[in-house]
């Protein structure tokens, strides 16, 4: 890594870090003015209390990376503005690109994390510090915990589960019928317990009867006390989704709940899909924020940092209430759904690059 790499890496990557050490203590110390009388009165224990930040914070940083990514950006160009570096870069011979490359893989790198945190994440984390949360304000764990009368239907596979534990992913009453390409029964499965270890389902106390083609029972049933169900391609996940609210879903699992979900009205559909859409596009603000905070940074420089920061938050008003706006049209069904999770994006997008461009 060059020289100049290393140094503008360096003027960034430390703003950056304070900048989001800073934003995620005041996240959390405003929450505990919230709450933190309900963990009081619950009795919750440091060790709870550390969980439960574990757990809320991923879903947070998407919202907080981008802010910081912008006011840590404008802050290392205006020094190195206000100091006359990039001035002298420039007279040396050094490229416009070449200086803002080392900002913009930062701003790429981002992308790729809050992408991952996203969607791998994000999602359950969200739904364990809501589950967390409620739990220290009830205390009735048959309510938040357990799912009661699951019926799902996977494919030719059909479940009724009377008792699903979202926390551990064992079941109660578990009742698989499995049905041919026709529809008629093949088999049906009945267990007293589900059990997933190792990757895979084990039923305990089962009874498994067989169909003919016709419809009638095919011999007597059979009984295991335990069995290893290696051919069912139900996960957990398959579960978890279907009992989730969908704001706690990721892309790939809304895409799945879409699918699998026929009956939905037209409105709740097109909802839905403006939320799936602002989902994927989501990560990419980062990228933006990089390419917006370029320029800027480097124009307002000389007249100081409380220029830029006030700019920064009125690109941020600016886009997140377009982005809103843009969300709810897309939702009202007056523009398409993937316009109003993208149009933002796009937009944003296309100027931003012509802003650098501009700095030559």
């Amino acid at each position: 890594m060059k020289i100049l790499t290393k140094y503008l890496l360096k003027s960034l990557l430390f703003p950056l870090f304070y900048c989001v050490l800073g934003f995620f203590l005041l996240f959390i110390i405003n929450d505990l003015f919230d709450n933190f009388n309900d963990f009081l009165d619950s009795g919750m224990r440091p060790l709870e209390m550390v969980y439960y930040y574990s757990v809320l914070l991923p879903p947070v940083t998407i919202y907080i990376l981008p802010v910081c990514l912008l006011l840590s950006m404008l802050y290392s160009l205006s020094q190195l503005t206000r100091s006359s570096e990039i001035t002298a870069m420039r007279a040396g011979g050094i490229s416009i690109y070449r200086i803002v490359l080392p900002f913009v893989c930062v701003g790429l790198v981002a992308t790729l994390f809050v992408g991952f945190v996203n969607e791998v994440v994000a999602p359950n984390a969200a739904y364990r510090a809501e589950q967390f949360l409620d739990f220290q304000r009830h205390g009735r764990t048959e309510d938040i915990y357990y799912a009661n009368n699951i019926a799902l239907k996977s494919g030719n596979h059909v479940w009724m589960i009377q008792r699903f534990d979202t926390r551990d992913h064992s079941m109660e009453g578990v009742e698989l019928l499995r049905q041919r390409d026709d529809g008629s029964d093949l088999v049906k499965i009945q267990a007293e317990e589900g059990r997933w270890l190792d990757g895979r389902w084990w039923f305990l106390n089962m009874t498994m009867q067989h169909y003919d083609v016709r419809g009638d029972l095919a011999g007597a049933p059979e009984l295991f006390f335990q069995e290893e169900m290696r051919d069912l391609p139900e996960t957990p996940q398959t579960f978890m989704s279907e009992i989730k609210d969908p704001q706690y879903l990721s892309s790939r699992e809304m895409l799945g709940y879409l699918r699998s979900k026929k009956a939905i009205s037209d409105g709740a559909r097109a909802r839905l899909k403006v939320d799936f859409h602002s989902r994927i596009a989501a990560p990419l603000i980062c990228l933006i924020v990089t390419l917006i905070g370029i320029p800027i940074g480097a124009h307002t420089g000389r007249q100081g940092a409380f220029a830029g920061v006030m700019l920064a938050i009125a690109l941020f008003f600016v886009f997140y209430v377009f982005q809103l706006v843009c969300q709810g049209v897309g939702k009202e069904g007056w523009i398409s759904a993937w316009l109003g999770g993208w149009l933002p994006v796009i937009l944003f997008g296309v100027v931003s690059p012509f802003m650098i461009y501009r700095m030559r």
